[in-house]
């Protein structure tokens, strides 16, 4: 796998979650997004998601679809998998963060986040 479509992302995804729905939008209406092809350990990931979201919410950004993403990644254990970014804050929206699994491709975790509300009076949805 050398590249990846935004067809092939949005084809990926199996879930309804509030966060997938909202990622997909955003593809949907062209938000950019970028997929890092090297996998890496879903643990290591997952380790690192936990401390970043913590930081997140204490600084007062709004977070959606942890918990699933979270669980998503726990099921993948030490098995590899790709990372992408979809970035809608210029509509308004949440940067998020996608877990993959490569073979076959396969959104495993989606969760987002938005500007706090004091630094950015048109917030995304919550």
């Amino acid at each position: 796998m050398n590249e990846v479509s935004a067809s092939e992302l949005l084809a990926a995804f199996e879930s309804d979650s509030d966060a997938s729905i909202q990622a997909k939008n955003a593809l949907l209406s062209g938000a950019p997004f970028e997929i890092w092809l090297k996998p890496l350990p879903a643990s290591m990931l997952r380790g690192i998601l936990r401390g970043r979201v913590g930081s997140l919410q204490r600084r007062g950004k709004p977070v959606v679809g942890i918990t699933e993403c979270l669980a998503g990644l726990a099921e993948k254990g030490e098995q590899g998998v790709l990372v992408a970014n979809v970035d809608d804050r210029e509509r308004g929206g949440y940067l998020f963060r996608l877990y993959l699994d490569p073979q076959p491709l396969k959104v495993v975790g989606c969760m987002g986040f938005g500007s706090s509300p004091e630094s950015d009076p048109t917030t995304g949805p919550e």
